[in-house]
């Protein structure tokens, strides 16, 4: 029979209601595969649920009229006690669907702590993505507005709204939780315009930290919207656009200067002379340029060598050679380049150890040379190459 006869038909509909009983499957499911068949609109929920359980437990009768029942409770009749248990018993994702039922609920959802694994957000110029541990959401414009695709929803929700706007009905409540707490919070701009405080209303307690924009100023105002307190990790990519004065504003901020590791990813490298900012980092990761390899090799050595807290990082000197890049590096060391012939797409490597003053731990230096790539139609008569160069803190031992 079709659909809309059964759900003209209060018996037709009891019948596929106790055909779900004798299934024996969880009442959830049943429900969904009821939905499925008659349609969404054919019962509420409470309804299914009433006519379920009065068959489940051997009550067959369906002309009862159930106007002679008590109203019934609703989930605001529910021991307090036991809508804690509720919320204790749902994950952070779950909770914040809770916060826009009412104050009371609110409030319940609210006295857990908001505690995340991972808030990952990517906006560009037609779509807005984020994920909250494993739920994905994501909101694309359309020629008529939006359309927005939800965790467990099989249908899909249109909207006339700005996908931006649309997007942040769900995703601003979240990221305005009191408490919130996050492992790893990832913020991808890719649009060029982007207004901070809509995506980020309040400070953001996170523990590692990704961030990539589309200039300095940017990432300068995101990485500022997170609490410097707990942050331990910083991950910055950004292109190089403008002057250094704007992009060494990133040194300035607490953020920067009370994390315990930094990766720091842009177009164009460092000067030597920067590395001095890194000095409280346990770890770290750059790019540098320099004019006069030389020197600045000794320099980054004695530079690194006064870091009480570095325990290792990684760096890569982006310059133009004539000949091979690593043989300035191991003279200005006073170490020797391995000879003997190199398969192809390998390069040479040396090793130096380098006492550091009045310690007995030395710093461990492992020195690549690797080739950057090239287009085809790039015709330069200089190879462009960067030295990939890690360190670590090791014991001294002669």
């Amino acid at each position: 029979m079709s659909s809309d006869l059964i759900k003209d038909n209060h018996h037709l509909l009891k019948t596929c209601i106790y055909y779900e009983v004798l299934k024996k499957k969880p009442i959830f499911d049943s429900y969904r595969n009821f939905c499925r068949i008659v349609g969404k609109d054919a019962m509420e929920y409470p309804n299914f649920e009433f006519w379920y359980y009065r068959f489940y437990h051997g009550n067959r009768d369906y002309d009862y009229d159930r106007s002679v029942d008590p109203e019934p409770k609703t989930i605001m009749d529910k021991p307090v006690k036991l809508m804690y248990k509720i919320a204790g018993n749902l994950d952070p994702v779950e909770r914040t669907r809770l916060r826009s039922m009412n104050h009371t609920i609110k409030a319940i959802a609210d006295s857990f702590p908001s505690v995340f694994e991972s808030i990952d957000i990517t906006v560009s110029h037609n779509y807005l993505n984020w994920r909250l541990n494993d739920k994905r959401f994501s909101c694309y414009k359309n020629a008529n507005g939006c359309t927005l695709f939800k965790p467990n929803c099989s249908k899909a929700e249109e909207s006339e709204e700005c996908y931006i706007k649309k997007g942040l009905e769900y995703l601003a409540p979240v990221l305005r939780m009191p408490n919130l707490q996050v492992d790893h919070f990832s913020f991808n701009n890719l649009k060029e315009r982007l207004n901070c405080d809509d995506f980020l209303p309040v400070s953001i307690n996170a523990k590692r930290v990704h961030i990539y924009g589309e200039n300095v100023n940017q990432v300068v105002r995101f990485l500022s919207a997170m609490a410097p307190g707990r942050l331990e990790s910083i991950d910055l990519d950004v292109p190089f656009v403008g002057h250094w004065e704007s992009f060494r504003t990133i040194f300035g901020t607490d953020q920067f200067k009370q994390a315990e590791s930094m990766h720091l990813g842009t177009t164009e490298p460092f000067n030597v002379g920067d590395l001095v900012n890194f000095s409280h980092f346990k770890k770290f990761k750059c790019w540098l340029t320099s004019d006069n390899v030389s020197q600045d090799v000794l320099r980054t050595r004695d530079i690194l060598s006064s870091f009480e807290k570095l325990e290792s990082c990684e760096l890569e000197f982006h310059c133009s050679w004539d000949g091979a890049p690593i043989r300035e590096f191991a003279e200005a060391l006073g170490e020797e380049i391995p000879i003997g012939p190199l398969a192809q797409g390998e390069y040479r490597t040396i090793t130096h150890r380098y006492r550091i003053p009045e310690s007995n731990d030395c710093l461990e230096f492992k020195i690549k040379e690797a080739e950057n790539d090239k287009e085809d139609d790039e015709e330069e008569e200089e190879e462009y190459f960067f030295i990939s160069w890690s360190c670590r803190r090791v014991p001294y031992a002669k």
